[in-house]
């Protein structure tokens, strides 16, 4: 009955989601307002990605649900609408007067600028917390900020794969990480183009970009060709054109994918963290300053997920279960390497 309900609730937020509105706003008469408030600020046109983004949300609404408190979730049309509801939002959770006790999550770097200049402004309200999702830069006054490390998991993936293999990546620098791994454990024929040259954008392309994109690849034609699409929701374009296509296979990102061209997944528990970080906030401990979580904390982890259950035997076969732990373990110690942990 629980499970049900929650799954419920979930459609219904979705469904909001993909009308770009605010996902909700708890009416005021529905809960006293001593009850504790999560909000969260989505990049523009993030909800609806099947990766970080959706699972943020729905890792959000099960912390809320677990702990009876409220949520108020905002996916902007654009920029500006999201620069407005970030603004009223500091307003409100500056005022001292304000007597709820108040997360805020800014769940990407659209707003980045705006955060470091005015996250002092919450220092007025003690019942007022913000957490940044994610980054590896502190903020400088109030506000705690957290990263979820791809590093060891694609360089997991990296490893595994093998023969030709494309990376579309958002732009340089927010998935930089996740391809430093992949190609620090590949070993054959690596193609890399970027959607982007901006942090923050180039998470969407049209079909005949991606298509021209993937036919203008100088690919071998005897050896297998792969996708590892690192651009949030421009990624859904390019797993359904590999589909329609059974010259392509693609690596699933962030959340398990079931198909017949997706042998595994780079699984990142961004649902999970969320939820960690809200249990957090609600205990006498308070969220730390920074943190970083990974593969050795579970928060991460490579998932082979083929349709046809033969393959999964296939797998087994080759990559027997004490050597994917031995690679996985390696995979830990290059990760903490490359975060300097």
């Amino acid at each position: 009955m629980k499970r049900a309900f929650i799954e419920l609730v979930l459609l219904q937020l979705v469904f909001a989601a993909c009308n770009k509105e605010p996902v909700y706003q708890p009416d005021p008469a529905d809960a006293p307002s001593t009850t504790p408030l999560v909000s969260v600020l989505y990049d523009p046109g993030a909800l609806g990605d099947m990766t970080y983004n959706d699972l943020l949300y729905e890792g959000v609404e099960r912390a809320a649900f677990e702990a009876g408190i409220r949520t108020d979730q905002y996916s902007p049309r654009n920029k500006e609408e999201g620069l407005t509801y970030l603004a009223r939002l500091f307003d409100q959770m500056s005022n001292p007067a304000d007597t709820t006790r108040h997360l805020l999550i800014v769940a990407g770097l659209s707003y980045d600028a705006f955060v470091r200049a005015n996250n002092r402004r919450l220092e007025a309200n003690p019942r007022a917390e913000l957490l940044y999702f994610e980054t590896k830069k502190p903020l400088e006054g109030k506000g705690a900020s957290i990263h979820v490390s791809m590093y060891g998991v694609m360089y997991m993936t990296g490893v595994t794969s093998s023969g030709q293999v494309l990376i579309v990546a958002a732009n340089p620098y927010d998935v930089a990480e996740s391809v430093a791994g992949f190609q620090a454990g590949f070993g054959g024929t690596l193609f890399m183009e970027y959607l982007s040259d901006q942090p923050g954008s180039g998470y969407a392309i049209r079909d005949e970009d991606a298509l021209h994109m993937m036919y203008s690849i100088d690919w071998d034609p005897y050896r297998s060709r792969s996708i590892v699409p690192l651009c949030g929701g421009a990624g859904a374009v390019f797993r359904r054109l590999a589909e329609d296509d059974d010259r392509f296979y693609y690596v699933g990102v962030d959340q398990v994918i079931r198909s017949m061209a997706c042998y595994y997944t780079a699984v990142k528990h961004t649902d999970r963290a969320v939820e960690h970080c809200i249990r957090q906030w609600l205990s006498d401990e308070g969220l730390p300053k920074q943190q970083t979580l990974g593969l050795a904390d579970g928060y991460t982890e490579l998932v082979f997920c083929p349709v046809l259950d033969y393959l999964l035997e296939q797998f087994d076969i080759l990559y027997p279960e004490e050597q994917r732990e031995a690679l996985r373990q390696e995979a830990i110690e290059k990760e903490e390497a490359y975060e300097g942990r």
